[in-house]
């Protein structure tokens, strides 16, 4: 082999044991054939220690002198021994202690065997590249002194490149036969005295085999091409082993179980066996270039992505058993663990995949939904995908969407009994950090606990959910399935993050160098909560690198690691570099970019996460508006923002990871700097959304009369802000009773101007915005701002005209509208007098009712409102001895007792049957109108300081200094939750209490 100086071997074989150690049958026929083998096909150079030549003192001076002298950098080294092998108990954490048994051992004295330890450390010393060791003997496996004790996997293909990396890297293993707790056979045959059927151990037997080339078996052959590649590596070997001695021994009842170890000098080599009269066959390997990146950046895997997803397989079969007996699973982790990737990578194609090995359709797999900013629409478009019928949402009523959903769920059990429907919700914080809707919001997860309550045999519903927002879902639906539903992702282990990091790479026949530059990935990130998303940016950003550069070996090499200053440094400094770029092209770029990304982070939900933002959100006005493309088109190609289309096939992008606004400094201080601004701007942004929705839906209906003239009357408004003239004012104000003519004959629809903010109290400060320098307002927001501004104006100057109009108006007609008047309160007065005689009727006829102190009350209501009706003394004096009258009895007659401190607020319901009543007890209480007692309203935890009832008496709302208002119906029955008030609530108006309701 020209890569090797020289090929040696040093075969050992032993069966003629004396001092009480029985003797072996085969280990010297296993021997002498290797070496015919070695000789023959291999060109070794053979040293040969048989039965009496296997000394303790002949194997220490061949492995302290002979090896030493030998061996050289060049060469490489095949140690073959078989004979008796024992493992003791070692007095520390490094398990056993493992001992071959030279030809002239003393049974039960230690210090007559070869300490495995002894051997190690010998072959250690020498300076070969390559060492391959085969141990055939008994408690074998307790050879294991690799770095980290872990077994090499397979690669399928070997191609030239890394066939050249397998000879010009160090490759130091060991196979062995048998566990370190486990017997090697000598033989074919159940004897423990290793009997004579055989002439080769089942070990022996498949080594052989396989150096004779049929462990060369991959590709498998094709088109006439013999099978393999015209190479055998030590793993090669090894899973030949592995097969061909589990498949013998089971058949016999007898466990053994084949190993492969690495040691400390191993690094990328691989010990090579080429079989003689075979051919190299080895293809280069596949081109590089973006799309074959082997890492994922701040994205999640995808089920397509699942052949790269390494590092989890415990945990995703761990998870399969969980889901597989919870009807809800809520996947939790810190931000970062790859909750998300472990659904969809790991556990979906693992569910897949068993399915298809039992040929049995027992899963129907929704594709994965995030809830977005309307949950029950992103759950009819996963309905709709997996061909399950849909749910009305027109009308928006979600107890009958939950209904109409139930009865879905029910026909489908009913049509596959013997089937489950995996039903997955990525992120599930999304109902908290976008959706707005808190009654959407409510009644989704609402249906989430009716489906895991009615359909336990059949529905698995798996949520993803970041740790830090559990507690915000622990008063939902859910909360009575959540704390059993609970699936914890834990931070990767070294091994699992060293499988994430290499296994990638040499799919793409890629490796790291040095090697030690895994190490350092790993310690880097080992204690770094939530890093695997920095980890994936930074490989795939090193990967790049790769392309990027001159170099053809497919190396990720430390001194690109450097250049990108690590796992930590790596993503704020591609985003810090991007922004640079910009910026130093035009210094307008650093206002566009902030802008830009302050709209992609979520703000309210308490925690930070990344925002979805619709394209149409990022259109400017011309100059800002390429900048703002510039900026997307920039950062995307960076893998910083990803971009994609929502249930209505609109284009969006965000942030490819919540790690990018939670851990980019310069976004962290713009958010704080804007606090107020990006509050404001998501209040905004739906009220946009709706008038702009309407305005295009008004644009596309036929124009009226109407809306021709809205034109003229806009053009009107403005050139009368500053000069008014009659005939003008006149002429617009006939114009707009048209238009309330027209609402009256209820041939109205919605116009645009009813969603503007002419009213709203933020309007001063958006329209400072607008006129700032380099604001963050897009086109439609800077529209909507100038029509809200525009309209407040216009009704500012209605109003004005509509005064001087009245004005002139009552000039001519004061006269008549004082007799007018006159009359009116006369009649008013009459009416009142009639209140107080049924008063004084009442308290005749029965004293024990409140119907006496009722009329009084109204009649005294009246008289404070009709106009100058405080100067009819004699009418205040008849409604005074009343008064006086009715209350004095009610007192005496019906006193409502009950309340155990003082009564704050008592109020009359407006159709005179209830009477309600707020104490410092914490407590409201509802009597009837002839004094009888209803029920306490309890709820308040300090003094209630007002109750009032609705206009309609249907509804009644208390407030309290606990800070809350409650509502209830007229039967004292609670409605919703408390609203939670700013400071303490010290009155509630009655004519608020119906809107507050609705």
């Amino acid at each position: 082999m020209p890569e090797f100086s020289r090929s040696l071997a040093i075969v050992i074989g032993i069966n003629n044991y004396a001092n009480g150690i029985p003797s072996l049958q085969n280990a010297v026929n296993d021997a002498v054939k290797l070496v015919e083998l070695l000789r023959g096909k291999y060109g070794y150079q053979v040293w040969e220690y048989l039965d009496e030549a296997a000394t303790l003192k002949n194997l220490c001076e061949m492995l302290e002198k002979t090896l030493p002298e030998e061996v050289t950098a060049d060469d490489r080294l095949l140690l073959y021994f078989a004979g008796h092998g024992i493992a003791l108990n070692g007095d520390d954490d490094d398990g056993p202690k493992g001992y071959l048994i030279p030809q002239d051992a003393q049974e039960g004295n230690i210090q007559t065997y070869l300490p495995m330890t002894q051997l190690h450390d010998c072959l250690n010393n020498l300076p070969c590249r390559h060492f391959l060791g085969i141990l055939d003997c008994c408690f074998a496996g307790a050879f294991r002194w690799s770095s980290n004790k872990r077994e090499i996997l397979a690669a399928k293909k070997i191609y030239k490149e890394r066939y050249d990396r397998f000879i010009s890297h160090s490759a130091w293993q060991v196979i062995t036969s048998a566990s370190y707790d486990q017997k090697a056979l000598d033989a074919f045959s159940l004897n423990c005295q290793r009997g004579g059927e055989g002439n080769h151990s089942p070990f022996a037997a498949a080594l052989l085999a396989a150096l004779e080339g049929k462990a060369d078996c991959y590709p498998p052959a094709t088109n006439g091409k013999p099978a393999g590649d015209g190479v055998i590596t030590a793993t090669e070997l090894y899973l030949y082993l592995r097969d061909a001695v589990e498949l013998v021994n089971e058949s016999r009842w007898q466990q053994q179980t084949p190993g492969i170890w690495p040691l400390k000098k191993h690094d990328k080599g691989e010990y090579i066996f080429l079989p003689p009269g075979h051919a190299l066959n080895l293809p280069p390997a596949p081109p590089l270039d973006e799309s074959k990146n082997p890492y994922r950046g701040l994205e999640s895997f995808e089920e397509e992505h699942s052949s790269l997803f390494f590092g989890r397989q415990a945990l995703t079969q761990d998870l399969y058993k969980f889901v597989n007996k919870q009807t809800l699973t809520v996947v939790l982790g810190a931000s970062g663990t790859g909750k998300s990737s472990l659904v969809k990578a790991g556990l979906i194609p693992y569910l897949k995949k068993l399915q298809s090995q039992s040929n049995q359709q027992e899963w129907l797999i929704l594709a994965p939904m995030r809830p977005g900013e309307s949950p029950f629409r992103e759950l009819n478009n996963t309905l709709s995908q997996g061909k399950i019928p849909v749910v009305d949402l027109s009308n928006i009523n979600y107890e009958q969407a939950i209904k109409s959903l139930s009865a879905r769920m029910n026909a489908w059990c009913k049509r596959k009994p013997q089937s489950k429907l995996l039903f997955v919700i990525d992120q599930l914080e999304e109902v908290i950090t976008l959706c707005r809707d808190e009654l959407e919001r409510e009644n989704f997860l609402n249906f989430l606990a009716v489906a895991v309550a009615k359909y336990s045999k059949q529905l698995r519903i798996v949520l993803t959910l970041r740790s830090d927002f559990e507690p915000q879902f622990q008063d939902t639906h859910l909360q009575e399935y959540w704390k059993n539903a609970r699936f914890i992702v834990p931070a990767m282990t070294r091994d699992e993050l060293r499988a994430a990091i290499e296994e990638p790479a040499s799919a793409r026949v890629m490796y790291f160098e040095p090697h030690s530059l895994v190490d350092k990935l790993i310690d880097e990130v080992a204690q770094m909560p939530g890093a695997l998303p920095l980890l994936s940016f930074t490989l795939s950003e090193l990967y790049l690198k790769y392309l990027k550069g001159s170099r053809d070996n497919r190396a990720i090499t430390e001194q690109d690691y450097q250049e990108l200053g690590g796992v930590a440094r790596s993503l704020t400094q591609r985003a810090d570099c991007e922004y640079e770029q910009l910026v130093e092209r035009d210094q307008a770029y650093a206002h566009t970019i902030r802008h830009v990304m302050l709209r992609m982070v979520a703000v309210g939900a308490g925690e930070l996460a990344r925002r979805r933002v619709s394209l149409s959100e990022l259109e400017y006005p011309p100059g800002e508006n390429e900048r703002v493309q510039e900026v997307i088109h920039h950062f995307t190609n960076a893998r910083l923002l990803v971009k994609g289309k929502d249930i209505d096939e609109k284009p969006y992008v965000e942030p490819a990871h919540d790690a990018l606004v939670r851990g980019w400094q310069k976004l962290l201080v713009w958010k704080q700097e804007d606090e107020e601004s990006l509050i404001l701007q998501r209040r905004l942004t739906p009220a946009v959304v709706e008038w702009e929705r309407v305005k295009n839906q008004d644009e596309e209906q036929p124009k009226g009369v109407l809306d021709k003239v809205d034109p003229v009357l806009d053009g009107l408004d403005r050139g009368l802000f500053f000069i008014e003239n009659l005939f003008q004012k006149i002429l617009a104000q006939l114009a707009r009773l048209l238009r309330q003519s027209q609402n009256q004959r209820g041939q109205s629809r919605q116009k645009p101007t009813h969603f503007l903010w002419d009213s709203n109290p933020y309007l001063v400060l958006l329209d400072q915005e607008l006129h700032a320098d380099n604001n963050w307002l897009n086109q439609v927001e800077r529209e909507f701002i100038q029509k809200s501004v525009l309209q407040k104006r216009r009704n500012r100057s209605w109003r004005w005209r509509i005064a001087t109009v009245v004005f002139l108006s009552l000039t001519g007609l004061t006269i008549f509208a004082l007799f007018a008047l006159d009359r009116q309160i006369l009649a008013e007065k009459q009416a009142i007098r009639r209140l107080i005689a049924n008063s004084e009727d009442n308290f005749r006829k029965n004293r024990n009712s409140f119907d006496a102190l009722i009329n009084v009350l109204t009649a005294s209501q009246r008289l404070q409102q009709l106009p100058w009706g405080n100067t009819d003394q004699e009418l205040q004096d008849e409604l005074l001895t009343t008064l006086v009258q009715s209350v004095k009895w009610v007192r005496e007659q019906n006193r409502l007792e009950g309340h155990a401190d003082a009564v704050q607020s008592v109020s009359f319901s407006p159709d005179g049957q209830m009477l309600a009543t707020a104490s410092y007890d914490h407590k409201v209480k509802l009597w009837r109108r002839d004094g009888s007692f209803v029920k306490t309203l309890p709820g308040h935890t300090d003094a209630v300081m007002s109750v009032s009832f609705s206009p309609d008496s249907k509804m009644i709302a208390s407030g309290s200094l606990d800070g809350t208002v409650r509502l209830w119906d007229s039967n004292g029955n609670p409605i919703g939750k408390p609203i939670p008030a700013h400071d303490e609530v010290m009155s509630v108006p009655s004519c608020l209490v119906g809107v507050v309701c609705r």
